[in-house]
This record gives structure tokens, sequence and C-alpha cells, in this order.
């Protein structure tokens, strides 16, 4: 797929959210504020939030949404996953001497909102730098919906910071809570509705600096459009990412430190927002990702729409881009996320000339202008093998192509048999299936079969693998589009659009001769069992944003019970009544993308 300089990753967003779970710091003292900080449709806070945070999380209070996300996977996973949730709660509130039920949830708003801001220690990433229950470089926006329910819960257990230089600071109180483990907690309170927390007066006084003179997160350019393009009302959380500061904090922690260069491409756009949302087959996040002004531009063409309804429904893996003559330039320029791979661009040149003796530039880019897919299918069952037969693993792998040249595609095409012909010793041959006349490639005992030919609307197709062609030629009889794994996967995506990732868990974990599929995981909170499956969309907005609808279906699991009290023991096994929630919905209609 043509992720025209940025592939969203629905592992960090599902990470973030896992991570920072349903509460988080402690509210100080308040005072009266010269203006209201809750600007709607944007993050509780958000022009209370330096310009240069490096990540903004939005989190629900709404406990009956986290309850709803709990209900998915195996109870292996759901102990687990309660289990993470529960670690989180304890290391932001209850070492904070805090508890959500008693001390927040009577009086905070619909959602609170944690800001990473860079740290001003030489050589230490905003991102790694814990310190205290909050985190030194952490600063939480808690918005106050009673605050009457506030004063009485909180109100005995604030005292005046001592020897933190000014304060009041720019005519706002700076308060400690009493009862907490390890370092201090801080907090201000700039309006009525609401009030700062962190580990670090430094970051409070930024962020009062930001609210009082307008310099917060809110005036970035495309800021406050972007997140008005994704899902607010149902979210589970949103979170804006600044995309250059996130790489650069990439490239520092990770062991051994990544060359900034590698990951350039993920620094081209100016930012990335999103919304997660718990679904009723899994979770669904919302993205737009956006330029600056400035040279560099997304192609705004959307071509991608047909290659679902071409490949079959036992496919695995499906990768599609809308051209592949511009996801080759992307890739050469580094523009976008493939540039991170351990493969250059001119090594994969390299070693196609060395193999075929094509040029990719001279003879394949040429014709190779419209719709691409590569899919990796569930191996065929292997017709009229004897009993006892061992047979060889299967990389059943289909590549279709709308050829925007199709006298050129047919001169490689023949070039490529007298390759295979001629060099490897290969049986070519030209065949006759169901009407359509193709040419297939048989290796030396038979070992490996491939073939190549022309489907209707110029698309030409090349497999690898016993009986790939009769699932696709001349079409399928159950398509990809039509699968409910794929639906599911992708329905909420437009149409057209600018290309899709896709892969099956649940059936894959079945397939047992496949050469080309990766190992399965089987364990944990991403393994098959819980994790059904993964489809990524991409689709052009304009010039300057791209929107990504990513869905992570889930297995649906049992009713959660309640979570341990602060100190309690380990969460209980899920009940083994399934949630009353348990039917899946159909997947929606498309919508259309707009700008």
């Amino acid at each position: 797929m043509v992720f025209q300089r940025l592939k969203a990753k629905p592992s960090l967003v599902v990470a973030i959210g896992a991570a920072l779970v349903v509460g988080g710091g402690a509210l100080a003292f308040w005072t009266m504020g010269r203006r209201s900080s809750l600007v709607q449709g944007l993050p509780a806070g958000a022009n209370a939030i330096p310009s240069d945070a490096v990540l903004v999380v939005s989190l629900s209070t709404d406990e009956g949404q986290w309850r709803r996300l709990r209900q998915f996977g195996t109870p292996e996973t759901q102990t687990q996953f309660d289990q993470a949730l529960v670690e989180w709660r304890d290391r932001l509130l209850t070492e904070a001497g805090l508890d959500f039920a008693t001390d927040l949830k009577p009086w905070v708003g619909s959602e609170i909102t944690l800001a990473v801001l860079p740290s001003d220690r030489p050589g230490v990433s905003p991102l790694n730098d814990p310190e205290g229950a909050l985190g030194s470089n952490v600063v939480v926006a808690l918005p106050i919906s009673n605050v009457g329910q506030a004063q009485q819960g909180l109100g005995n257990r604030l005292v005046q910071a001592e020897d933190i230089g000014e304060n009041p600071y720019r005519g706002v109180s700076i308060q400690q809570i009493e009862g907490a483990e390890g370092a201090p907690i801080y907090g201000a309170v700039l309006t009525p509705n609401l009030a700062l927390v962190s580990a670090q007066v430094s970051l409070l006084r930024q962020s009062i600096d930001a609210f009082r003179d307008n310099q917060s997160v809110v005036e970035r350019p495309g800021f406050t459009k972007a997140f008005e393009q994704v899902e607010q009302s149902r979210a589970l959380a949103r979170l804006y990412v600044d995309m250059p500061s996130a790489v650069q904090t990439l490239a520092n922690t990770a062991d051994p430190p990544i060359p900034a260069n590698r990951l350039s491409a993920l620094s081209n756009p100016r930012a990335l927002v999103a919304a997660v949302l718990v679904e009723n087959q899994g979770l669904a996040i919302q993205a737009i990702s956006w330029l600056d002004q400035g040279p560099l531009a997304f192609d705004t063409s959307n071509q991608a729409d047909q290659m679902p309804q071409r490949l079959p429904a036992s496919t695995l893996i499906m990768l599609s881009t809308g051209n592949f003559q511009q996801f080759w330039e992307d890739f050469k320029a580094g523009q976008q996320l493939s540039a991170t791979f351990p493969l250059r661009p001119e090594d994969i040149a390299l070693s196609l000339q060395s193999t075929t003796g094509l040029v990719l530039e001279e003879d394949l880019l040429p014709w190779m202008g419209g719709e691409m897919t590569l899919g990796i299918l569930a191996p065929p069952s292997p017709g009229g093998a004897e009993e006892g037969t061992q047979t060889l693993p299967n990389p059943a792998l289909v590549m279709m192509v709308k050829a925007s040249n199709r006298e050129a595609a047919t001169t490689a095409l023949a070039r490529l048999d007298a390759v295979m012909a001629d060099r490897y010793r290969f049986q070519v041959e030209t065949v006759d299936q169901n009407g359509v006349a193709m040419t297939q490639w048989v290796a030396p005992f038979e070992s490996l079969t491939l073939a190549h030919g022309w489907l209707e609307g110029d698309v030409v197709f090349l497999t690898a693998g016993r009986g790939v062609t009769d699932l696709i030629v001349p079409r399928p009889n159950r398509t990809l589009a039509s699968s409910s794994a794929f639906q599911a996967a992708t329905g909420r995506a437009p149409r057209p659009n600018n290309g899709h990732f896709y892969i099956n868990l649940k059936d894959m974990i079945a397939v047992e001769d496949s050469l080309l599929l990766p190992p399965v995981p089987t364990e944990g909170l991403i393994s098959a069992a819980a994790l059904e499956s993964i489809g990524v969309t991409a689709t052009v907005l304009n010039d300057r944003q791209v929107r990504y609808d990513i869905m992570a279906t889930l297995q649906r699991g049992n009713r959660p019970g309640p979570l341990p009290a602060p100190g309690g023991s380990a969460p209980a096994a899920p009940e083994s009544e399934p949630s009353p929630e348990a039917k899946p919905a159909p997947a929606p209609e498309p919508t259309p993308a707009t700008p």
C-alpha cells in the first residue's frame, strides 16, 4: 500500500491506550481563571498544553468504555490485560496517594489528558524518563465537572508548595498533594473547570505560559482541523503525535540507536491525530496525518478499489497500492515507512537484474502505473497426492498489476519466459484454463510451479505455488471483498482509496504447509486466539492530508469482573457468561472521503 509519507501503526495506539489507562494524576487547589480552557471538540485542556508537546493522549473516564474493551480476548488474555490495567492504575494513581473511585470520579470530566513534554535533561528521552508516580516529563490536564465534589474530595489533602521559587506564578497558585509516595506531586488550577498536575513545577509553569500567551498545541497549524475530522463523542482515547519529535525519540531510545536518517520517512508529516473507538467487533482507529506548507505534497489519486474483488476469500495477507510507480518513487526517496526496511531499493533492483536480466526502471516500471496487489493465500489442498506422501511447502503467492502499457508488459513477460527456460531450465508452456490463456513455468522435478497471464481489464497476474491459478482464473467465486473477515477489517474505509494492508490471523493459525507465512503468535495479547485480523486503509484527502482507517477485530470473551481495589490481589478470571453485547454488528456502508 502506498502510504504517501507515513503508515500509521495500530500497535502504537493500542499500547498507549493500554499503558495510560483509566485515570492519572492528582488534583490540587483550584483558583479562578480568566477564561475557559476547555475547547469544544479538542482534548480537554489542549490550550494549556505547550506547543512543543511530543505526545498528547486524551482518555475517557467512562468506566463502561473500558469495560467494553476488557470483554475482548480469551480468558487468558483478558486476565493479562486486566493485570496491565491494575499495574498502570497503581503506578499513576495509587503511588500518588489517590483512588480513582473516591478521589477523582465524583468530579472529573468526561476525559483526562496526558501530555508528554520534552525533557530538559541532556540525553534523556521524553518517553522514557519516569520519575515519581506521574513521570517527570508528563503534565496531566483534569477537567472539573463538579467544583463542590472536588473541594470535598481533595481539599483537605492539599498544602501550599514550598521551596519552588515564585508562587503564585502569573496569578496561579501551585499546590502540593499530601500522601504521594516518592517524588512530590504538584497541581495548579487555571480556571474553575481545569486543573493541571505534574511531578515537575517547571512543566506546570510552561503550561501556564502556554495558556496565558496562546502558545499551546491548539495554535499548531492543522491541529484543530484534524481533530474535527475524527470521531469525538464515542472515543475511548484521542491522541496527537508530533512526528519529528517522536521520530527523534525513537532514534535515541532504540538499542542500539537507530540512525535518524533511517527514520526520516516518518518525520515528513508534521503530525498525526487519531481517535480510538471500541466497536462491537474490536478496536477501531481513525487517524489523520498532515504536512506543513512546503514543497512536499501527497499524490491525491485514490485508485485502489478493484484488487480485493480479484483475490479469493482464502487470502491471508494482502498489500495493495493504487499506483506502483508512485510507491517505488516514494520508496527510493525515503518518503514512506518502507524506507526503514533493512532492504534498500537499489539492492532490490540489483537483485532483480542479476536474477532475471530485467532492469526495473526500464523494463517493469514503465507499464506498472496502475493498481497493484500482492497476496499470500491459504495453500490449496494438494489434490491427487498419495496417502502418506509428504508435500513440499507451498508459497501460494499471487501478484496482480493493472498494466498502464500492455505492449511493454507483454515484451517484459516474453523476456522472462526466455530467462526461465534458458537460464533456469524451467519447462515453459502455454495452457488454457477456463478460457484464459496463461504461461506456466515448471521447475525441474516439478518442485515449483509459476504462472502468468492476463485477466480482463488489462490486469496481468503472476502466481507461485501449486494450484494457485485455480483460485484466481478467471475470477474467484468467493472474493476477498465479499468475505466477512475482510469487510470487518476494512468496511469503514472510503472506497476508492489509496490501498490496504490486511492480515487474517485467525485463519493463518490453521495453515501448516505455507512457505511464506510468518510465524503466528499463539500467546499474549496479540495472539491469533485473541486478535483475529487487522486492516489498515489509507485514503488521500487532499495534497496535505491522509486519512487512515485501522481496525483490529478481536475475539469476544467472557463478561469481565471488577478490577481489584488498590493493593488487592490479582484480577479474577472473567466470568464464563458471554457478554450480552456479543452479537457482531454488520460492517457499515463505506463513507466517502472528504477533505
